[in-house]
């Protein structure tokens, strides 16, 4: 059986959005390093004041490492065309939207609802601030919905299934 593009185009996706992803929670970790008392982001400002979003922002950072890792191994695998790569990417997919559902209420509950109250007692460029990064937030979260969902969709179709399928080795049958 021929391979599936969509085996290989997730692949290489998955590695390329793992090493992003891993990227990304590295820069996170530059946010805890910026000083916060003398910014003038309101959102460096914010985790910096508010404990329940530090602590969020730092389980994030592990499970989004560790996430980027399973990212890799699955891409890994569907180029290798191993089956465990595809069941990787389906529990990897899972787990994101999950994840992206949960940081959104997380999200919405530790920042939006505070930038947004902030953005109410100021003016001027401050509070487009405070509103832009309460905007951004959530039109993030619904972004980040598109690629797990996409993966999920594309490795459950019958001919990536048949594909993986034929290179499992044969069952011992009586």
């Amino acid at each position: 059986m021929q391979r599936p593009t969509a085996v290989t185009v997730f692949g290489i996706l998955n590695i390329i959005f793992a090493a992003l992803g891993i990227l990304g929670a590295l820069a996170s970790v530059m946010l805890f390093m910026a000083e916060g008392t003398s910014s003038n982001n309101p959102v460096i400002q914010h985790i910096h004041d508010s404990p329940g979003y530090a602590t969020w922002l730092k389980i994030s950072i592990g499970l989004g490492v560790l996430g980027g890792a399973v990212l890799f191994a699955a891409g890994l695998g569907l180029l290798m065309l191993k089956p465990w790569g595809r069941m990787l990417s389906i529990v990897y997919a899972i787990y994101a939207i999950v994840m992206v559902l949960i940081g959104g209420v997380a999200n919405y509950i530790l920042l939006v609802q505070p930038l947004m109250q902030q953005a109410q007692q100021k003016h001027g460029a401050e509070a487009a601030g405070a509103m832009g990064g309460a905007v951004g937030g959530m039109f993030g979260s619904c972004f980040g919905l598109i690629f797990p969902v996409l993966l999920l969709v594309f490795m459950m179709r019958a001919n990536v299934v048949a594909a993986f399928r034929a290179t499992a080795p044969p069952e011992n049958q009586p």
